[in-house]
């Protein structure tokens, strides 16, 4: 998509007019309070450093404004990856600072200490919930001219507060 003329800003994207909402309470077409809905439940609820929420509150905001420009999910997307990327850092190495390990890197310390489990399945695939994520990750950010949807989009961002909150429950 063309980048916008300052007096089509605050319109919808062209692709999100095209979805709809279906189900027992309501449908038609897709709004941004709905957008605004979906992205609201998703989000931290354990103690996750303030880096980390603050990476994770990028991402849904990112993933909001995609409602304007459609292209911006799969930028929410990575930044989702990147929080989760980050929770890592903190849980293994103390802090969020520069490091030379990969998320795959950290992926397999974690496993290794049990700060994540060995083998998670995603969805009904065969495919692990962990590799599918750094596969996601590498392929978004090496350069691609993918496009998500928001159904695509949004387990994402889900998954990763989901494994965030794994590594920085709630106090009990």
């Amino acid at each position: 998509m063309a980048f916008k003329a300052f007096d089509l800003i605050l319109e919808p994207d062209p692709r999100f007019a095209e979805l709809y909402i279906v189900n027992e309470h309501q449908s038609g077409r897709l709004t941004l309070e709905d957008h605004h809905s979906s992205l609201y439940r998703i989000r931290l609820r354990g103690i996750a450093p303030a880096e980390v929420r603050i990476a994770f509150e990028r991402a849904r905001s990112v993933m909001l404004y995609a409602f304007f420009d459609y292209e911006l999910l799969v930028v929410g997307e990575v930044q989702a990856i990147g929080a989760f990327e980050l929770a890592l850092k903190h849980q293994l190495n103390g802090h969020g600072g520069r490091s030379h390990s990969t998320l795959r890197n950290l992926v397999d310390q974690a496993r290794k200490t049990g700060v994540l489990p060995r083998q998670v399945s995603w969805g009904q695939s065969r495919l692990d919930a962990f590799d599918a994520l750094i596969e996601i990750r590498n392929a978004l950010s090496h350069g691609t001219s993918d496009i998500h949807t928001p159904g695509m989009a949004l387990p994402i961002l889900e998954m990763c507060a989901q494994w965030i909150d794994h590594v920085y429950p709630q106090p009990p």
